[in-house]
């Protein structure tokens, strides 16, 4: 993916940075948004809510998109891999997350969480 938008242009504002979720090299605090697009049910553990509420900002947001284990399966990773958004909810909450914003289809879930 670094491949492909170095070849669309990245914006100076953004480095791109390959990382395990769980192990982000980034300052306490020195990020103002996450967002996980498609990827929730790959690092979906306390572990890497930990540590993406170290790297965030006070009052920073995570944003998070992701196949809901409601969908039929048609697209996507297999049901059995994915997590409800009450399920991704539950967690972001017991994070130290407030949900600011939830969208379920009938596929895909959407969240919007920041800080508390």
């Amino acid at each position: 993916m670094h491949e492909h938008y170095r070849e669309k242009g990245v914006p100076e504002n953004v480095e791109l940075v390959t990382s395990d979720v769980s192990d982000l090299p980034f300052d306490d605090e020195g990020v103002d948004a996450a967002f996980s697009t498609m990827t929730y049910h790959e690092f979906a553990s306390d572990e890497a809510l930990a540590e993406i509420r170290r790297v965030l900002a006070p009052a920073g947001r995570l944003v998070i998109v992701d196949w809901a284990a409601t969908g039929p399966g048609n697209d996507g990773p297999p049901v059995d891999e994915r997590y409800s958004a009450d399920e991704a909810t539950d967690a972001l909450r017991d994070a130290g997350f407030t949900i600011e914003h939830e969208a379920v289809r009938p596929e895909t879930f959407l969240l919007i969480a920041t800080l508390e």
